[in-house]
């Protein structure tokens, strides 16, 4: 099919053996002549004669948004794909975003993100089961669509008109960016069918480090952005809880990638590990709403 030459951008801070994974996914996408495939190596880690990608060196600050916006001032196509480390990407995904006509107002699309079956760990079988970072519920949300930038298109004219990425912070870029992107006038849309299947972490551990930094995040954009308001994990526990004795209207939006098929599948055994889950990480919350989310240069 015909469709424009797209800059793949990939942030990377990790082990040399995740980064030979993340250049073998590379080399397996689907590109044309004008394609380019570019890792914004924050670690050092990165081979930087790669024959599947370009590596550009991202030091200076230690976060995703910084490493993108390197990635982002070496690409030359007019639409940049970002990508995040712990996705696995199909070879025909650069296709898939391009298998529908997309209007001129559209700055930024956001693929879908599926979590990869893992069931080795309680932490993986969670994050696989609850996939929090489905954007199908993330990208309709009445009051502000968003998107995750693990998997999301955006036109480069647009990308530089609000400045890319508010570097400084350890988390809710991504939230940042889409939220300024739609305040300039373009819109975020949906491709259902270009889909990236996310590692989620295998460690409760792991995993409330992550949920930290979402609560850090979030308490950052609830300071720029006056009409947002976090809602903890505990609140919303709190009120289905009381909706079950008919009090309240319970959580009225969920913001996570499950379906009611999904649940149902769930064992009582599954369910009573996830409540334990959803209690620790709601801890590791209210920790993180009390924590600083910036992020300082080496």
């Amino acid at each position: 099919m015909s469709r424009p030459a797209v800059s793949v951008v990939v942030p990377f801070a990790g082990s040399a053996e995740l980064a030979r994974a993340v250049l073998a996914m590379l080399g397996e996408l689907d590109t044309q002549p004008d394609d380019e495939l570019i890792v914004a190596d924050n670690s050092g880690t990165v081979d930087p004669y790669s024959e599947h990608a370009t590596v550009v060196r991202a030091t200076g600050e230690a976060s995703a948004a910084h490493s993108r916006n390197v990635g982002a001032r070496v690409a030359k196509n007019d639409w940049i794909l970002f990508l995040d480390a712990d996705v696995i990407a199909p070879a025909d995904l650069l296709d898939s975003f391009f298998a529908d006509p997309i209007d001129e107002r559209v700055g930024a699309i956001t693929g879908d993100i599926a979590g990869i079956p893992d069931t080795r760990t309680l932490a993986a079988r969670y994050g696989t089961a609850r996939n929090f970072l489905g954007q199908r519920s993330h990208v309709s949300n009445p009051v502000r669509p968003r998107a995750s930038s693990a998997n999301l298109l955006v036109r480069r004219v647009a990308f530089e008109q609000v400045g890319g990425y508010t570097e400084g912070i350890w988390a809710g870029e991504d939230t940042d960016f889409t939220w300024r992107l739609q305040a300039a006038g373009w819109t975020l849309a949906f491709n259902e069918h270009a889909v990236v299947q996310h590692a989620y972490r295998t460690t409760l551990r792991g995993l409330g480090r992550q949920w930290r930094g979402y609560a850090a995040g979030a308490r950052w954009l609830s300071e720029h952005y006056p009409d947002f308001k976090p809602d903890p994990g505990l609140n919303r526990g709190v009120r289905l809880l009381l909706k079950r004795f008919g009090i309240g209207d319970g959580v009225a939006f969920r913001a996570d990638g499950r379906t009611a098929a999904s649940s149902a599948r769930l064992t009582r055994t599954d369910r009573l590990q996830f409540l334990f889950v959803q209690v620790y990480l709601g801890i590791e919350e209210q920790i993180g709403l009390r924590m600083s989310n910036e992020v300082k240069r080496r």
